[in-house]
């Protein structure tokens, strides 16, 4: 324990020694990102931002959209729940259904589903049942989730998945530089009439993006293998066979505490919900402050990836994963401290969160990915997100219920969960080289 205490404080250190340097960059340094990677993660990297730049910004202003709408805390809190619900629903079936249709015919019928159709609905809704509505297809999400992973990783390097991970991450974040332009939108025409259009326009932009990115990706080899495998195999088999393994791999002591940090960390996510909402009204900033949120996260995220990350000697994913974990524990606190108004103890909490939160997820996704089988990742990780979305369930209404009687209490709530997060990675192995935890069915 004390070796990996230690290991933690030296990747800290060295940290906080990168961004020292930042201003000594070399002249001209650069890199082309997407040069060493296979055709569907370049591809689906280059066409991502057609989807992060309408989708941050109408997923960050949604909360307020919703309370613009007439919709009470409650109201919010009960959608989120049955969103969540038919999410773990659907995400049962999304191994089966992903290794029988294919992981990129799977994400094409299910993004059309998820996104573009609830896009369209969203920009006309203005009562509970038709956001309660489009929150229902975008539940299929789920299906997505699995095969879009899998399509953008099996093919890649091991060492390389990371960095899958980290540019897609970066990119998503990235779009919310734009989200002050909208926030100087809401300002002058307000909340409703702004992310209507903005919910019709992206509705186009990520249908055609859906469509040119079918297109130009292929099949993995890994899914040609399963869909012939499970051509004639019924998708409730498949399910039971997948539950099974990972009912068995949960024995692994390696990858265990792994699957708890990918569930109980995207808990955290889901417990956020209502950020947003109490930097308003608890916090009285004001939309033009509150826009400029997601552009101190995206610039935190890209000075990450981009100028001390490639300078950080080469670590385990467990470290990077543990490191991360602790650096948003302290983020979590400072947000209980934030006083009233403060936009410069804002925007540090922010930037913290956005550190710990960014590196969290980068590393937990592909230290997950790597320590499963080359022929069960569909199977696991759809297990895997299967559990998120049923540990997350109640979490909807229950986040409306607290916010409801005590803001304070919910973000306490997120605080412990981080303290819980930093007591299993004590637990985390950290080898020198990176064998998968599970490597067939049969050893299972």
């Amino acid at each position: 324990m004390t070796c990996f205490a230690q290991d933690l404080v030296h990747l800290y250190a060295e940290l906080l020694v990168t961004a020292g340097r930042f201003a000594e960059r070399k002249k001209g340094y650069g890199v082309k990102l997407l040069q060493d990677l296979p055709r569907n993660p370049r591809y689906s990297i280059l066409l991502e931002p057609v989807w992060a730049i309408p989708g941050t910004i109408v997923l960050f202003y949604a909360p307020l959209y919703m309370k613009e709408a007439g919709l009470s805390d409650i109201e919010i809190g009960i959608i989120n729940s049955v969103n969540l619900y038919f999410a773990f629903i659907f995400q049962l079936f999304a191994g089966a259904v992903t290794n029988k249709l294919g992981r990129k015919r799977t994400t094409l019928i299910f993004d059309l589903l998820a996104w573009s159709v609830p896009m369209f609905i969203w920009a006309f809704s203005q009562n509970f049942w038709l956001f309660l509505i489009a929150y229902l297809l975008n539940a299929t999400s789920k299906f997505v989730t699995v095969s879009f992973n899998c399509l953008i990783i099996e093919d890649v390097e091991e060492h390389k998945r990371s960095k899958v991970f980290a540019i897609l991450n970066m990119m998503i974040t990235g779009a919310g530089v734009l989200t002050p332009i909208a926030g100087v939108v809401i300002a002058d025409f307000g909340i409703g009439p702004t992310l209507a259009s903005i919910y019709f326009a992206g509705g186009l932009l990520m249908t055609a993006m859906f469509l040119i990115r079918n297109r130009y990706t292929e099949e993995t080899q890994v899914g040609k293998e399963l869909m012939g495998l499970h051509n004639n195999t019924r998708v409730f088999r498949s399910l039971v066979a997948s539950l099974r393994l990972f009912g068995r791999s949960c024995y692994k002591r390696r990858l265990l505490p792994i699957i708890l940090i990918t569930v109980l960390s995207n808990l955290v996510l889901q417990l956020n919900f209502f950020q947003v909402i109490y930097f308003k009204e608890q916090l009285s900033f004001d939309d033009r402050v509150i826009s400029f949120i997601p552009v101190v996260t995206a610039i935190t995220v890209m000075l990450l990836y981009l100028v001390i990350i490639p300078r950080l000697r080469r670590r385990s994913e467990e470290k990077y994963v543990s490191f991360s974990i602790v650096l948003s524990s302290v983020g979590a606190v400072l947000f209980l401290l934030i006083p009233s108004g403060n936009i410069a103890m804002l925007f540090l909490t922010l930037i913290v969160l956005a550190a710990g939160n960014f590196i969290l997820q980068t590393y937990r996704d592909s230290l997950l990915m790597n320590r499963l089988g080359t022929h069960e990742k569909a199977d696991m990780f759809s297990a895997v997100q299967t559990v998120m979305t049923l540990t997350a369930i109640p979490s909807g209404y229950l986040t409306g219920l607290l916010y409801h009687y005590n803001p304070l209490w919910l973000f306490s709530v997120i605080l412990g969960l981080y303290i819980v997060l930093m007591i299993i990675m004590l637990f985390l192995h950290d080898p020198k080289q990176h064998p998968q935890a599970i490597n067939s069915y049969k050893n299972m």
